[in-house]
């Protein structure tokens, strides 16, 4: 039984990236797999972006929290 990855992805002003964080994520061929997409309080559209993709795809969770910086967003992931 392979054990499950989790992959965290701190999320802040990041709108023109995320569409190509994601495909890549999504190749990925290691089935037992979560995505945690924390939104970092994104003043842009990342939040909605990113609640889109868990709407596709089971394995991706989106996590909302007020601003508090890189550190912060990846302690809430883990």
């Amino acid at each position: 039984m392979n054990p499950l990855v989790s992959i965290v992805v701190p999320v802040y002003n990041g709108e023109r990236y995320i569409d190509d964080c994601m495909k890549r994520l999504l190749e990925q061929t290691y089935a037992p797999l979560e995505i945690l997409l924390v939104d970092d309080g994104s003043p842009d559209s990342c939040g909605d972006i990113c609640e889109e993709y868990a709407r596709k795809d089971g394995r991706i969770h989106v996590i909302h929290q007020k601003n508090g910086g890189l550190s912060a967003a990846r302690n809430t992931g883990i």
